[in-house]
């Protein structure tokens, strides 16, 4: 395996979290989506750089225009892919990443939100000693 490779022969934490990564189950690589990335990518000094993702780009469609992306991913659905190649964006995969930035510069790594159980009321943890009620436990 590449990153394999290129996690122990490069001194770069980018090739590790890659490499971690991609050893992950389905579950942990949740997708994301084409305007949450494109919201991550609009922020400051982010211009120009690589949208890396170790999981599938998914369409929105919530979003009208897209801008010209560059992106990187495990997968990409049909409807996102044609719609960054439309824009003039360019998708690469992992191995075309490795050649283009061996140790991660010029890039951004994006993950999707985790599908994480609720912090709730009712999920939270069981308290110490509590607040007094009238009564001393």
């Amino acid at each position: 395996m590449l990153y394999r490779f290129l996690a122990r022969r490069t001194n770069s934490t980018f090739n590790q979290v890659v490499l971690k990564r991609l050893f992950m189950s389905r579950t942990n690589r949740p997708p994301l989506s084409l305007s949450r990335m494109i919201r991550k990518m609009k922020l400051p000094g982010r211009e120009g750089k690589t949208a890396v993702v170790v999981g599938t780009i998914t369409d929105d469609v919530r979003i009208q225009e897209v801008p010209k992306l560059k992106v990187c991913a495990l997968r990409v659905s049909s409807r996102a892919r044609s719609r960054i190649l439309k824009a003039g964006g360019k998708i690469l995969t992992f191995d075309q990443l490795a050649l283009d930035s061996p140790k991660g510069c010029g890039t951004v790594l994006l993950s999707g939100e985790p599908y994480v159980r609720s912090k709730g009321r009712k999920f939270e943890r069981a308290r110490g000693r509590r607040a007094s009620r009238g009564y001393k436990n």
